[in-house]
């Protein structure tokens, strides 16, 4: 259970909402932060004078989503502010990880930006590292010297499209499990066991360049007659989605319906996405929505857990 003397949570400018249920599942307050910019577009942000974080547990949750530069200045100010007032610890809760994407290399020279981005969080003084749903299982190793802990965001999507699928009259029996990729198997099967062990379809994909996905084939269980839920990491321009729908849809799937733990939503990617036939699409809150055309799901649950058997 929370020690709620001695944990301080606060949230900066990207998941004020998500922070904000996470604190209400917990029972506790959200603490103060000052977050304001210089005329040059500065960035300054500090716990507020009267929160006093010596000595405390320090909790901030934030996205480093778009404008994905200035929210991870955000992000490594406050936390230097918090190690220079002395925090004894200092968690960032960071939902969507931006850069997650450029984990690894593929040409010569290329950087890895992931790892770019761990190495500022200890440097500004982050003890630990928790995110939602990484792009792949590469990342833990890049944060050296400093806990990290991947969530996962199955059991609210599981949650929600055990009463979603009633309104489309959709059995559990009649639904596949899909994942875009094989980099997504292990996501599906964990999506797969929330819902009671369902069957699960793997499609081969390729990118011949960045944002554009080519499916080839699809693996593992037959999809004609079934509906097809599609869980993925991350939604951008919709490419993956779009692809992958078009196959399935080929290879008979009476239906498609898309979950996705990030919804960043590039060039019109919505509409291009409903334009595919796609019946439902539910994303979490790791990434603020301006848009009421898609199915919000809490991770405040997911969130509110790790911290209340952790601090």
């Amino acid at each position: 259970m929370t020690n709620k003397e001695k944990t301080v949570i606060f949230s900066l400018t990207s998941c004020e909402d998500l922070a904000n249920k996470v604190c209400e599942e917990l029972g506790m307050k959200k603490s103060c932060a000052i977050v304001r910019r210089f005329a040059d577009n500065e960035i300054f942000t500090r716990p507020c004078p009267d929160t006093d974080v010596k000595n405390k547990d320090v909790i901030v949750i934030h996205s480093t989503c778009q404008p994905v530069n200035d929210k991870l200045m955000e992000l490594l100010i406050f936390i230097d502010a918090c190690h220079r007032g002395e925090a004894r610890t200092i968690t960032a809760i960071i939902p969507y990880f931006g850069y997650v994407r450029q984990d690894r290399t593929i040409d010569f020279g290329d950087p890895i930006s992931a790892k770019l981005v761990a190495n500022c969080l200890k440097a500004a003084g982050c003890n630990r590292v928790i995110s939602v749903d990484y792009h792949s299982g590469a990342m833990e190793p890049f944060f050296e010297g400093m806990e990290c802990k991947e969530l996962y965001s199955s059991s609210v999507f599981a949650k929600y499209y055990r009463e979603r699928i009633k309104k489309f009259r959709i059995s559990l029996s009649d639904i596949v499990i899909v994942s875009p990729d094989k980099g997504g198997l292990e996501r599906a099967r964990h999506l797969s066991k929330a819902l009671g062990d369902l069957p699960i379809a793997v499609l081969n994909k390729y990118r011949p360049e960045p944002n554009k996905a080519v499916i080839t084939n699809i693996k593992g269980e037959p999809v004609a007659g079934k509906y097809c839920l599609m869980i993925d990491d991350i939604i951008d321009t919709g490419g993956t989605i779009i692809a992958a729908s078009k196959e399935l849809l080929k290879n008979e799937a009476k239906g498609i319906l898309i979950c996705a733990c990030h919804g960043i939503f590039s060039k019109n990617a919505l509409a291009k996405l409903y334009r595919c036939g796609i019946l439902d699409i539910a994303i979490s809150d790791s990434i603020p929505q301006e848009e009421d055309v898609v199915s919000i799901v809490s991770l405040a649950p997911v969130i509110a857990r790790y911290i209340d058997e952790h601090f």
